[in-house]
């Protein structure tokens, strides 16, 4: 009997009502958002895809020669979505 007692409670409570599902959804993009845009900022730039961080082209039939990457510039790395350039004192 005791049992049942704390299943009917606990099955009982109300669901979210959708004005409350929309707000805590829009409250945790704000959050991701903000998180995304801090970390941006300290760190804006991602090892380049293209090259694997090497900064190298390599030849396709001459694997040992190579040329700068020309999505990074040879630099191996590349901006993060929505990051600018750091400025350079």
């Amino acid at each position: 009997m005791h049992q049942l007692a704390l299943a009917d409670a606990a099955s009982s409570g109300h669901p979210m009502s959708g004005v409350a599902i929309i707000t805590l959804l829009i409250l945790a993009i704000a959050v991701y958002a903000t998180a995304y845009r801090v970390s941006v900022r300290r760190h804006p730039y991602r090892p380049c895809r293209a090259c694997g961080e090497s900064g190298k082209h390599r030849g396709t039939f001459f694997t040992e020669s190579f040329r700068a990457c020309g999505r990074c510039g040879g630099r191996g790395r590349e901006l993060r979505p929505f990051a600018r350039e750091p400025d350079r004192d």
